[in-house]
């Protein structure tokens, strides 16, 4: 057994019961970073596609949507919120494409609505939201849709089931490189559930 592990460490290989580095020697360090990076770049690609306004947004309507958002996230997962938004202070008017803390979660909602069929009625192209009226139209589709419960039904059902199993799989997969359950950290965590 010894002879074995002192072969395999001269190969390169780790010894038994020591965690793997992912493919490519990358550390876990590194694989997050480079998840979290694809991640930013996901959102920079989406915040891009943010239109210009027709004429300036008042920042009261980017806040009243920003709360309808956040009210129906609330209700699909009292933990979660969407956008995490506070206007200037003294700022009136914003002639500019909507911030991204804002636009990026109205379309990844919109995307995942979009996905899960029957709710055609609640779909609204991200790049219609250039003025005040659009931004208010939104705002009344978040609580049409936090009153819809078939469609709060969908939203919640599948996020909890995929997760336990996902969970489950990670578990194993972490026990067979040695790694226990608890080392995850939160942040590891909320990747794993995000992809």
């Amino acid at each position: 057994m010894a002879q074995e592990e002192q072969m395999m460490q001269q190969q390169g290989m780790p010894p038994e019961g020591a965690p793997m580095p992912p493919e490519g020697g990358a550390t876990p360090e590194q694989a997050v970073d480079a998840q979290m990076q694809a991640q930013q770049a996901q959102i920079e690609q989406i915040a891009a596609t943010a239109p210009m306004p027709d004429k300036p947004y008042t920042y009261k309507a980017i806040d009243k949507m920003a709360d309808a958002m956040n009210d129906f996230v609330g209700k699909v997962d009292p933990a979660m919120q969407a956008a995490e938004y506070n206007p200037p202070e003294g700022e009136k008017k914003l002639d500019g494409s909507l911030p991204p803390e804002v636009y990026v979660p109205f379309a990844v909602i919109m995307g995942f609505i979009s996905q899960m069929g029957g709710f055609e009625k609640y779909l609204m192209n991200p790049e219609e939201l250039v003025s005040d009226t659009a931004l208010a139209k939104a705002s009344a589709n978040f609580k049409r849709m936090g009153k819809d419960k078939k469609l709060m039904e969908g939203l919640k059902t599948p996020a909890e089931a995929p997760e336990d199993e996902e969970q489950m799989e990670m578990s194993e997969a972490e026990m067979e490189t040695g790694r226990m359950p608890d080392d995850v950290s939160p942040e590891d965590e909320e990747i794993m559930n995000m992809m």
